[in-house]
């Protein structure tokens, strides 16, 4: 809609995607606050219907200066969802359920990105880029009513702690905290790659005579990789195989880059987008699955947003970077240089605790029974 209401201007699609990432970057310790703060659930339904009404506006919005100041409103009120969400989690449901919970909802993830951007393309096609927006400002409004279903309430217990005080205890405690460092520098420096790939995939299939019919399948299939990915990801049960999936899950997703720079065929770098996507989703599962076991609830959804605030800044320098690079390197090398910033995340990896061969974890949190098990399944 940018692009059509600005005159076909590259300038302003640039500004909106741009004013998109910074804006959840910089929003993204407030949004932790809040959810650390108040009652999750609450965070949670505010925060879906503020967006329904934010996309509701922007179908009727007629300027791409609007389009691209909305865009950065969306970015601010849908900020608290996922930090909000994350935390929630892990108060619903019991510590033996929570690998198969994360899952579940890393699962809801894939699904949804599959289906809403094919049902997307349809609907704008169809209908129009207003009516693609109507629709997705009710589907904020069907999250918000599950949501609502869970019963009760879900506010971090008060912490008299000093380190958990203020905005930016999220952030300060995953820097004083070896092993969530090391996570998040594992994801970082992987995201890196996966963001360069973004701007050099179509480029690349151009040059291997598919265009955009072999782009789209591609696309179709990283998401059904993300969705197998999640499956053999919710086997890593413990702290030691979650280190695992983390580290093969990026040696994976790198290689599978790696290996589209030197495939001769459309059809290999189809297959290899899948298996690069089974990789990145079993490795940010794992990723998930750590922070929720060193992280002490009255902090959980400011660590939960620091972390997604470096994982988007990650992706954002990477493409803008990657604008810079593709034209010099061209769409193969760019590939390979993806694949290789992709497997240095493998050090920080490697380095995680535990690093022998006896599992280790912190001590087992406790954490109440819900009153109706399975409704965490609505919480994502």
């Amino acid at each position: 809609m940018v692009f059509s209401r600005s005159g076909g201007s590259g300038a302003w699609v640039a500004a909106l995607v741009l004013t998109q990432f910074a804006t959840s970057v910089l929003a993204a310790p407030w949004a932790g606050a809040i959810g650390d703060r108040f009652d999750r659930r609450v965070v949670m339904v505010a925060s879906d219907l503020l967006s329904a009404g934010v996309f509701v506006a922007v179908a009727f919005s007629h300027s791409a200066l609007q389009l691209v100041a909305l865009a950065a409103l969306a970015s601010v009120v849908s900020a608290p969802f996922g930090p909000a969400s994350s935390a929630l989690l892990v108060m619903l449901v019991p510590e033996a359920e929570r690998t198969r919970a994360t899952a579940a909802r890393a699962s809801g993830v894939a699904i949804g990105s599959v289906l809403g951007g094919a049902l997307g393309g349809v609907v704008v096609a169809l209908l129009g880029g207003a009516t693609a927006f109507l629709l997705n400002g009710a589907s904020f409004v069907v999250s918000a009513l599950f949501v609502m279903g869970i019963r009760g309430r879900y506010r971090a217990e008060p912490s008299n702690d000093p380190a958990h005080a203020g905005i930016w205890a999220g952030v300060r405690f995953v820097a004083r905290h070896d092993a969530l460092r090391l996570v998040l520098a594992a994801n970082g420096a992987a995201l890196l790659g996966y963001g360069m790939i973004n701007v050099g995939e179509f480029p690349l299939f151009a040059h291997l005579g598919s265009g955009a019919f072999g782009f789209g399948i591609a696309t179709a299939g990283y998401g059904v990789g993300n969705f197998v990915g999640v499956r053999f990801g919710r086997r890593a049960e413990g702290a030691f195989r979650e280190k695992q999936a983390l580290f093969f899950g990026w040696l994976v997703g790198g290689f599978a880059i790696v290996l589209c720079a030197v495939s001769p065929s459309s059809a290999a770098v189809i297959i290899l987008f899948s298996i690069a996507g089974v990789g990145d989703s079993a490795a940010l599962l794992a990723g998930t699955l750590l922070t929720q076991r060193h992280t002490p609830d009255p902090v959980r959804a400011r660590v939960f947003a620091a972390s997604s605030s470096v994982n988007t800044g990650a992706m954002s320098v990477a493409m803008f970077g990657a604008g810079f690079l593709i034209g010099p390197l061209g769409p193969v090398a760019l590939c390979l240089v993806c694949g290789i910033v992709t497997l240095s995340a493998l050090l920080p990896a490697t380095l995680l605790p535990p690093r022998g061969q006896v599992p280790w974890k912190p001590d087992v949190e406790t954490v109440a029974e819900p009153r109706r098990r399975g409704r965490w399944l609505f919480a994502t």
